[in-house]
């Protein structure tokens, strides 16, 4: 179920919601989703299809097919030429903004998590055991194994570094080659499940906000120290997103909520309720540059 609202802090409302469901009726689990660039699309993981919306009154443009099994992550790439999705069937579509696919490549494992950096728009692939970075000008997907899953994946916002969040509680730092530059060590083995850098252009350093499954958000700045003390949460958070500024972000988990929270951490409403786990949640300002922001909902 895809839900949409917009306001600032308490009240919301709902402008569209559509339940997805396949041939048989059957509800299907939306994994991910991603707005393109200038917010007039957003682009849903449903099943083992892609499907893309207008955003303005919720019909569905185009279903496009080309995985065998579930989409579990989907990507734009920043200059709005294309956009990606992997999925269970170890394979990852590069779509044309036209919404014709261009190429497809594949992994030994399921995609957990795809991510374009913003300044090369190369676009790293992740799986349980190595991750691939991809370009145009390359014929094939330089592969770098790992020592844990991959869950998550974030660029910096010059494109330099990749943070790529693991299942065995660590971060690892790469450079735009894949070469690991440094790694945090955290004092917890929990899954970290979320992370992301906060866009914001005004800091002096970058800062990656980390959701783990110990219940906890913590921050930290390169090359791993971390800014204040790690927040508890009271539920497993399964997306973290910042708003286009940087100065909040949602998160939603297994409360089966999405919470608005500053940017250094601290809860400060609640904008979304559902029936089930939460497991992506993005914010969009519109394109006229309204103030007002607008967020998609997603549900297990």
């Amino acid at each position: 179920r895809i839900r949409r609202g917009f306001d600032f802090f308490m009240k919301v409302t709902a402008l569209w919601v559509e339940k997805v469901k396949d041939r048989d009726q059957k509800e299907q689990t939306i994994y991910d989703v991603s707005f393109n660039v200038d917010g007039t699309q957003l682009v849903v993981a449903a099943g083992n299809r892609v499907l893309v919306y207008d955003t303005t009154d919720g019909s569905l443009l185009q279903a496009l097919k080309g995985h065998k099994d579930s989409v579990y992550c989907l990507a734009y790439s920043k200059d709005g030429e294309r956009f990606a999705s992997g999925g269970a069937d170890k394979s990852v579509v590069i779509w044309k903004n036209t919404l014709e696919g261009l190429l497809k490549y594949t992994h030994g494992d399921a995609i957990q998590c795809l991510a374009y950096n913003p300044a090369s728009h190369a676009l790293a692939s992740c799986t349980a055991t190595d991750f691939g970075l991809w370009t145009a000008e390359q014929k094939s997907v330089a592969k770098h194994k790992v020592s844990s899953r991959i869950t998550c994946c974030s660029w910096t916002n010059d494109g330099q570094f990749l943070a790529l969040g693991m299942y065995n509680g660590t971060i690892s730092i790469r450079n735009k080659s894949g070469d690991e530059r440094s790694k945090i060590d955290r004092p917890s083995s929990s899954p970290v499940w979320s992370l992301s850098w906060n866009p914001s252009k005004e800091e002096s350093y970058d800062i990656l906000a980390v959701g783990d499954w110990g219940q906890k958000l913590s921050f930290y700045q390169l090359p791993n120290k971390q800014v204040g003390k790690d927040k508890a949460l009271g539920f497993d958070p399964c997306c973290v997103s910042f708003f286009p500024g940087g100065e909040y972000l949602l998160i939603g988990g297994s409360d089966k909520k999405v919470s608005l929270f500053s940017r250094e951490g601290v809860r400060l409403c609640g904008v979304g309720e559902m029936d089930s786990w939460v497991w992506a949640c993005r914010v969009h300002v519109q394109h006229n540059q309204s103030k007002v922001p607008r967020y998609f909902v997603v549900r297990f």
